[in-house]
C-alpha cells in the first residue's frame, strides 16, 4: 500500500547533493582558515588537509560520473 504523498528519493539526486557538499567544503576552506587561524599542531594540519583533499577528489569524481551519465 503506497501513500500518494509519499516521496521517493532518486539515488542520482543524492549524488548531486553530495557533490554540492564537496564543492562547498572547498569554497569555504579559505574563509575557515581565516576565521580559525593556522593549524596549531601537526594533527590539526593533517586533518584539515585530508578533509580538503578528500572533498576535492570526491567532488571531481562525482562531477565526472555526472558527465558520463549524460
Amino acid at each position: 500500500m503506497t501513500n500518494e504523498n509519499e516521496q521517493t528519493t532518486d539515488p542520482h539526486q543524492l549524488d548531486g547533493w553530495f557533490e554540492f557538499g564537496c564543492w562547498t567544503i572547498i569554497a569555504m576552506t579559505p574563509f575557515l582558515y581565516w576565521v580559525n587561524g593556522s593549524a596549531v599542531s601537526r594533527d590539526q594540519l593533517v586533518v584539515r588537509s585530508l578533509l580538503v583533499v578528500v572533498a576535492l577528489i570526491a567532488g571531481v569524481t562525482l562531477r565526472c560520473i555526472a558527465w558520463s551519465r549524460r
